[in-house]
């Protein structure tokens, strides 16, 4: 999903109400303040002082947006497969660890917000059009449609490699990735079944 279109649909149904709740417009009254000598200010409930093309609203929302996003799929995706493929019998192995599950589930929820907060620029850019994405597939075609879908995943491949990679140097690998190394998984029970 394109971020931009999402911000189109959220903005009037959520997200401009939220921001004039939280951030409203002031507007000069028509009296002064005598004791201050300055103009009074009155918020307007109905408008928001950051308008949408707002960076900072757009981060902000971003964020959100993406939180609420990759949270909901966490959970309704590992509770599928959890409760459908999992082999709960690796639950009994000598390995498995006092409330594992429940220190994966606290591990991957605190890692999201750090992973929202690395794809915020490239969510950002796109809403603020720097971006190559079209809707339009006659734009370029569908020769490259199906081209540029198999680049985008090797690329992904290729930089989920280097990034596992460098979540082994040793500078990184012990305040961030060696808790994934000590959970016994299904291909460490297999090769215990063997």
């Amino acid at each position: 999903m394109k971020m931009d279109a999402a911000l189109e649909f959220l903005d009037p149904l959520i997200l401009d109400k939220a921001y004039a709740y939280f951030v409203p417009h002031a507007t000069p009254a028509d009296n002064w303040n005598a004791t201050l000598a300055a103009p009074v200010l009155i918020s307007d409930p109905a408008e928001s002082a950051w308008p949408r093309d707002n960076i900072l609203r757009q981060c902000i929302s971003i964020l959100v947006i993406t939180q609420i996003g990759a949270t909901s799929l966490y959970w309704v995706f590992s509770a599928l497969s959890y409760y459908f493929v999992f082999d709960r019998r690796l639950e009994h192995h000598p390995r498995f660890l006092k409330n594992q599950v429940r220190q994966e589930m606290i591990s991957s929820m605190s890692a999201v917000p750090w992973i929202n907060i690395l794809t915020l620029p490239v969510f950002l850019a796109e809403v603020r059009g720097h971006s190559l994405l079209y809707t339009n597939i006659d734009e370029y075609g569908w020769s490259w449609i199906v081209t540029s879908t198999v680049l985008f995943m090797i690329w992904n491949d290729f930089m989920i490699y280097w990034i596992h990679r460098l979540e082994h140097h040793p500078s990184v690998y012990k305040y961030i990735h060696k808790p994934h190394h000590k959970w016994i998984g299904e291909s460490t029970f297999r090769a215990f079944e063997e």
